[in-house]
């Protein structure tokens, strides 16, 4: 018989981080707003205040808030001055809402590395790596309802097939936040599988046919539908 682990229940300070870290990352939140005192946030939260000022000093810790005499508490611009748990706490965000300078700044990431890794694809690339991406284009010329993990799937070797282990840790560290994304383009945007589809296998087979340039716009094309259509909320 299976063995079950005990569950462990989120306790009440990491539920007011997330809490405040959502507001944040989702652009509710903007940087030089104050938050209301801490008496009024665990009211409104129903949690005890203890709760709430642990919950604000990790969110200063992480360099999200800023704790000032006099001032309160004030959300910090972490774009301009991140710290190692701030980008983490980035590449661990699982809402569709985001902040549109932070997802701009992360979809020019995403070209920049999935385009180059596109390049060195054509020169790299092993033949197990391209046999396991065309077992994932085939899938997903099935239009599956949900083709989030293949396509997740696909661009995670496509980056490993660069070469260049830094894109491949890269793109596995923001999992949870490329996933949403993806999903949320083909919730808004059904109908675009089946291009997507026909995209993903013509630029498979510009990288067995070497062909650099060809690979790198194929992989501009495939991040601008996805970029075009998520874009439209802030439009």
């Amino acid at each position: 018989m299976a063995e079950f682990g005990k569950i462990i229940a989120p306790s009440l300070k990491e539920v007011c981080v997330q809490e405040i870290l959502t507001r944040i990352l989702s652009g509710e939140l903007k940087p030089g707003d104050r938050l209301p005192p801490e008496r009024e946030l665990a009211e409104a939260m129903g949690i005890s205040r203890s709760s709430v000022n642990h919950g604000i000093m990790e969110l200063e810790a992480m360099g999200f808030l800023s704790i000032t005499p006099r001032r309160g508490t004030v959300v910090n611009d972490y774009r301009t001055h991140p710290t190692p748990q701030s980008l983490a706490a980035v590449m661990r965000y699982s809402r569709a809402e985001m902040e549109q300078s932070l997802f701009s700044d992360l979809m020019a990431t995403r070209l920049l590395i999935e385009v180059e890794s596109a390049r060195l694809a054509c020169r790299n690339i092993y033949d197990t790596t391209l046999k396991k991406m065309q077992l994932l284009v085939n899938e997903l010329a099935q239009e599956p309802k949900d083709p989030t993990e293949i396509l997740y799937r696909f661009h995670y070797l496509l980056t490993a097939a660069s070469g260049n282990s830094v894109y491949s840790m890269i793109y596995r560290g923001f999992e949870t936040v490329l996933c949403t994304l993806i999903r949320q383009h083909y919730s808004m945007r059904g109908e675009d599988i089946k291009e997507s589809a026909r995209l993903h296998g013509e630029l498979l087979d510009a990288i067995i046919r070497k062909d650099e340039q060809a690979a790198q716009e194929l992989a501009r094309r495939i991040l601008t539908q996805g970029i075009t259509v998520l874009q439209e909320r802030y439009d």
